[in-house]
């Protein structure tokens, strides 16, 4: 279980960069040539394959009762509330995600945040992020607590994340191909000193911008240490 209500010590930024460079997602050099990069027609970076991936199918993931998001909407702009804290999930070094959860009621709360949740950007040029990985977010009661997460992105030639970007919940993908990615992601670690970055970033666009997993991604996963 996480839980993040008082920062933590701060974090190598160096390492997290590079291991975001070595993975390849959301770079800026993609999002600055990609189509809809401008943002002068938001949803042209989200056609073809990657449309489905605009705002993907699932089931739409709700708070529990007693919990709100904090201001109504997470934010890109981390350094407040959580710039010093450890990733609840790392899937990038270039798409950042502040979550606050306020608990209304007297006791505490457990926030599950399942495997396949999506962030959905409010910019329709910007990148919508996802999780691998299910989390289980302790709220305190009476209280607000930020997680943050910095999610994989699913659209590669959108622009990559920024600290004005917005995002709300979306839905908990039900597409196979992430069912897959998600099953294989299950018991590996998604920090920023894992090699399964390296293997899980493309693979995330091998699905979302491309034709599906591929062998070779999938040999990677397979080759990878449990966490």
């Amino acid at each position: 279980m996480t839980s993040f209500v008082a920062k933590s010590a701060p974090r190598h930024r160096a390492i997290a960069l590079l291991m975001a460079l070595l993975v390849g997602a959301c770079s800026s050099s993609t999002a600055s040539t990609g189509p809809g990069a401008s943002g002068a027609d938001g949803a042209a970076c989200k056609t073809g394959k990657n449309a489905p991936f605009a705002a993907p199918a699932g089931t739409p993931f709700t708070l529990p009762t007693g919990v709100t998001l904090e201001g109504g909407e997470m934010t890109g702009d981390v350094q407040q509330n959580c710039g010093d804290q450890s990733f609840v999930e790392y899937g990038s070094d270039l798409i950042s995600v502040c979550v606050g959860l306020r608990n209304t009621t007297g006791a505490d709360i457990t926030v599950t945040i399942p495997a396949g949740t999506v962030f959905l950007v409010k910019d329709p040029a910007g990148q919508n992020g996802i999780i691998l990985q299910s989390h289980d977010l302790q709220v305190p009661a009476g209280q607000v607590a930020y997680f943050y997460f910095r999610p994989f992105c699913i659209n590669e030639h959108c622009i990559y994340g920024r600290k004005e970007d917005r995002y709300t919940f979306g839905n908990v993908a039900s597409d196979p191909k992430i069912a897959e990615l998600i099953a294989l992601a299950k018991t590996k670690s998604l920090k920023p000193d894992s090699d399964a970055l390296v293997a899980f970033g493309p693979s995330v666009w091998d699905i979302t911008d491309g034709d599906g997993l591929t062998a070779e991604h999938r040999a990677q996963i397979a080759m990878l240490p449990n966490q």
